[in-house]
């Protein structure tokens, strides 16, 4: 056991060397958006309504000695996954302290799915979607984020008319 929290401390002082060089001071904007890819379901709408975004700051380097979450969308937005397919919706911009993030999470209200013209609930497990994919906000500059929903990889049937949503998101930095 103690040969593990060794280890562990190592990685860490390892990962914040690599990361201090990387972080920077000053602030830029960050831009998310949303879309979905085509597919061959039969599912004519997927509602999912999201009521918070954020970003984990990581730490490091000359501008934070702590990891941190920063809220980056506040207010809830219902989108249709499938009426989104090749088009980039906007979900919201921030201007925030520039450095390494290494997560975001989406915080879910409601899900619905409609197949086959039957509307049902869509269960998101633990109502958030966490997506590990470090990105940089630069000084000074714009960082655009497309977080890229593929439905029907996501949808899994678990039982009589019951849906369970595992998203499948790229997230494409432009």
């Amino acid at each position: 056991m103690k040969k593990i929290l060794i280890l562990l401390v190592l990685f860490a002082i390892v990962l914040s060397s690599i990361f201090s060089g990387c972080i920077q001071s000053g602030s830029g904007l960050l831009v998310l958006q949303i879309t979905d890819a085509p597919g061959d379901l039969n599912i004519t709408e997927a509602l999912i309504t999201i009521s918070g975004i954020e970003v984990h700051l990581a730490a490091g380097g000359n501008n934070t000695t702590t990891a941190e979450w920063k809220m980056v969308v506040e207010e809830s937005q219902t989108f249709d996954l499938i009426g989104i397919k090749n088009i980039k919706e906007f979900l919201g911009s921030k201007n925030l302290t520039a450095g390494v993030y290494t997560q975001i999470r989406l915080h879910i209200d409601e899900a619905l799915i409609t197949i086959n013209g039957s509307q049902y609930d869509l269960e998101v497990p633990s109502e958030s979607i966490k997506l590990v994919k470090g990105f940089m906000v630069n000084d000074g500059e714009t960082t655009t984020l497309t977080l890229d929903f593929d439905v029907n990889e996501s949808v899994h049937k678990t039982g009589s008319n019951k849906y369970i949503f595992q998203p499948t998101i790229i997230v494409i930095q432009e």
